[in-house]
């Protein structure tokens, strides 16, 4: 008992050594959790008020939900391990020492493993409370400061175990990469952390360095592409190519220096000693900062203009309802005509199918999920376009008549990323099928009737409305001589295999009866008095289940749309989207401020040790504060830097991607530059304040 009571002491008072390194490694713990919260709860309370399951869809809200809770957990992930990174250096020596003093191992993983236990324990408590606060706020902004009036869900009991285990998880993962990074170190067998030296040279530095290159130049040149959808991918991409190249390049060129011009080392050898030897962690801290300023001024920043810049709702709604009918429609469209003085306008169409709706990779066993297109005659477009637009003048699509040569409509607003009409692997050219899904098709056969189609050209607008999900009811424009065979694709066409049906004769004899469906015929909009829009909208909802052609394939996919919902749905959604750009933006810059925070902590024993010494070695005070300047600022100028260049490249890729016109792209631009410029003013005057806390700090440490 004894002997439990004086581990326990020891215990304490350790922690009572490390109070304030364990202090910064709870609050980063803390805002992990925290954020993770916030997320998957937003997520949960605003599925209960969005309309139907378009929802629960990869685009809309639930995307900007998702998509913010994975860019926020990938930097928490690299807070976390940064901060463990320096936590660890501190500690490690002293595990060291307690071992020289004859601990056993066992009682140094039992210490370590209370220590992980309570920090854990306590930061997974805090982020609960935090998190909560963070929900309740974005509620109040969502429902009261934007006037959305919907009923919100509750959080599901599963969320908080879930969590535990997530943060778990990211906690021993980050300790296993702690572990790893190791290597950079001397610090297992140092008793001074200060004493630690990263290395300079590294292997394969050339090879490195040609990698990163080619990283970058391919992520700022596949960027602008649509068909790339403004991946995430090459964002972290090109930031990993820039960590390769620019660690790289300077290692060889302070090596260099080091070795060859001797005598230029050892006279700024005071002065730039940090870069030498504390390379991988200089590095490390301008790759987070630089990785923080972009994805708040940039990656969020664009996706907040886009929205505010959008076109009004209403003006994408050209029509209030938009029907995928067939024959079998004509009398309710007579009754509509009559009873509600309706005006009808009639195109032909075809169903087309695409291979993939879907952005992720689907796993073993999973079924890809096809999307459902309209497919319209360039005679048909050039009227739809004549009716948005009347002083639209007719040029050529340069379609072909074997049907090769597509034109593609996407049907999204200017808030909506650039992406392609199919996401099955090569998403330049998409698969399509005349018809509708093939759920039994295979791909891979050589004889399916699902083809590589030819993008002869495509624009971002919107001719009919943008309904359903931007995934889906696009238009794809064939010549019209293609147009008149593809209207007779389905009656030679086996439906469920996608087989034609000589092969699938062939393939089943009189044991398989081929299943043919003509699918939708044609697109009817109806336009009326605003006083009956409910009561057509009733009268057409009736008839939907009719029109489940193959079960309820997609549910995002209807027999009619009424451009009140749609309108409504997409106000919300820019109002939420609009919110959650701000709140990860604001949340980005607090742990860029935090990590900077951390940092200055972390390093505050080594830099009073430095400050002895430098004054031991004769070097006066405005010289020492000089470089504290050069070492702190390092972290503000090399970022900035980089966040106007990265900008730069990127923003003029997302225009070209966005198919914005002129006027447009110059407005954006010009916001884009403000908030770059609002962000650069607001962290140099965090910077400085910082640097005046630090210094005041190790002049008066002594003391």
């Amino acid at each position: 008992m004894k002997k439990d009571k004086l581990f326990f002491q020891i215990i304490k008072k350790i922690f009572e050594g490390h109070h304030k390194e364990l202090r910064i490694l709870i609050l980063c713990e803390t805002i992990l959790t925290a954020i993770s919260y916030a997320i998957v709860s937003g997520y949960q309370m605003f599925s209960n008020g969005h309309s139907s399951e378009y929802f629960m869809q990869e685009d809309g809200i639930s995307k900007s939900f998702l998509s913010a809770g994975t860019i926020l957990l990938f930097c928490g992930i690299i807070l976390i391990i940064t901060v463990l990174i320096s936590y660890l250096g501190k500690r490690i020596p002293e595990y060291v020492f307690l071992q020289r003093m004859g601990i056993s191992k066992k009682d140094l993983k039992t210490m370590v493993l209370y220590e992980a236990a309570i920090s854990y324990l306590v930061s997974i408590i805090a982020g609960f409370f935090v998190g909560k606060i963070l929900t309740e706020g974005l509620k109040i902004l969502m429902v009261r400061a934007l006037h959305i009036n919907f009923k919100l869900g509750r959080v599901a009991f599963f969320t908080y175990p879930s969590i535990c285990i997530l943060i778990l998880f990211i906690y021993g993962l980050s300790f296993l990469l702690v572990r790893e990074l190791q290597s950079d170190f001397l610090i297992i067998t140092n008793m001074n952390e200060t004493a630690r030296i990263e290395k300079l040279e590294g292997k394969f530095r050339v090879p490195k360095i040609m990698i990163g290159i080619i990283l970058c130049i391919y992520s700022v040149y596949a960027y602008s592409k649509i068909y790339h959808y403004e991946s995430a991918y090459l964002i972290i991409a090109f930031f990993a190519g820039l960590y390769l190249s620019l660690r790289n390049i300077f290692s060889i060129f302070l090596e260099r220096i080091k070795h060859k011009k001797q005598k230029k080392y050892y006279k700024n050898l005071l002065m730039n000693h940090r870069f030498y030897y504390r390379m991988n962690t200089v590095s490390r801290y301008i790759l987070f900062f630089s990785l923080m300023s972009f994805l708040s001024c940039f990656y969020f920043g664009i996706q907040f203009i886009g929205t505010i810049n959008a076109e009004k709702a209403e003006s994408l709604y050209p029509y209030d309802f938009m029907c995928i009918a067939d024959k079998s429609d004509d009398k309710l469209f007579e009754k509509i005509k009559e009873k509600y003085h309706a005006t009808l306008i009639e195109y032909p169409m075809v169903r087309v199918a695409n291979a993939d709706k879907t952005e992720h990779l689907e796993g073993r066993g999973e079924i890809i999920i096809q999307g459902q297109q309209i497919g319209i005659s360039e005679s048909t477009y050039y009227k739809l376009k004549k009716a948005v637009d009347p002083s639209y003048k007719k040029k050529s699509l340069n379609l072909d008549k074997a049907g090769k040569r597509i034109y593609v409509v996407h049907q999204q607003d200017r808030a909506t990323k650039a992406q392609p009409v199919d996401w099955y692997y090569n998403k330049k050219t998409p698969t399509l099928h005349i018809g509708l899904p093939c759920e039994h098709c295979d791909y891979a056969d050589h004889e399916t009737t699902y083809e590589k189609k030819i993008v002869a050209g495509e624009e971002i607008s919107s001719l009919t409305g943008c309904y359903s999900t931007p995934k889906c009811e696009n238009l794809i424009v064939f010549s019209d001589e293609y147009f008149k065979k593809a209207q007779n694709e389905w009656k030679d066409t086996e439906v469920l295999t996608g087989f034609k049906l000589s092969r699938y004769k062939a393939m089943y004899g009189d044991d398989g009866e081929p299943y043919i469906v003509e699918g939708p015929t044609k697109l009817v909009f109806i336009q009326t008095d605003k006083k009956y829009i409910d009561q057509i909208d009733k009268e057409l909802e009736s008839k939907e289940e009719k029109h489940k052609y193959i079960g309820n394939y997609d549910s995002t996919v209807k027999f009619h749309y009424s451009s009140k919902t749609a309108i409504t749905d997409m106000k919300t959604e820019r109002a939420v989207k609009s919110m959650i750009c701000v709140y990860i933006i604001v949340t980005l810059s607090m742990l860029n401020w935090i990590m900077l925070y951390a940092m200055n902590e972390m390093e505050k024993k080594e830099k009073a040790e430095c400050e002895k010494f430098l004054i031991s070695m004769g070097m006066d005070r405005k010289e020492r504060k000089k470089m504290n300047k050069r070492e702190w600022y390092i972290y503000w100028i090399v970022p900035t830097i980089i966040l106007i260049i990265s900008s730069v490249l990127f923003m003029r890729d997302t225009m070209i991607a966005r198919m914005y016109p002129n006027d447009i792209r110059k407005i954006c631009e010009l916001q884009e530059a403000a908030v770059i410029a609002v962000w650069i003013v607001i962290n140099g005057i965090y910077f400085w304040i910082m640097n005046r806390k630090a210094r005041r700090r190790i002049e008066n440490y002594d003391k």
